[in-house]
């Protein structure tokens, strides 16, 4: 049995994995970007030993190879958490963009497909 158009589907597919991983990848980093100045901003200042908010500073993110973006919240989020204690800024900062940051990923996964399958 023949399938009549089955090698166009088939490259169109071959092409859905890159350009998935391509949006995604530019997702991610917009996530970790606006994680980063949401945490920078729910940071306390008044805590620290210069009381000048210079924490603010230490916390950065990178984009890794692999396409995943880590963000380093500082030294400050290791004080303030203790053992298993809770993180003044890194958890609030987390839990305020977890929607944003999940349909943000399906937003790039359905323009990766939209656009495979257009043209």
């Amino acid at each position: 049995m023949t399938v009549i158009g089955a090698d166009k589907v088939m490259r169109k597919l071959s092409k859905l994995e890159r350009r998935v991983k391509q949006e995604v990848d530019a997702g991610n980093r917009k996530s970790g970007e606006e994680l980063v100045r949401t945490a920078k901003v729910l940071i306390p200042v008044g805590e620290d030993v210069h009381e000048d908010g210079h924490e603010r500073d230490k916390v950065r993110g990178t984009q890794n190879p692999d396409g995943s973006y880590l963000v380093d919240f500082g030294s400050k989020s290791k004080v303030i958490e203790g053992d298993r204690g809770p993180r003044a800024f890194v958890n609030p900062a987390l839990k305020v963009l977890r929607k944003r940051r999940l349909n943000r990923a399906k937003r790039a996964v359905n323009k990766a497909v939209k656009e495979s399958f257009r043209g």
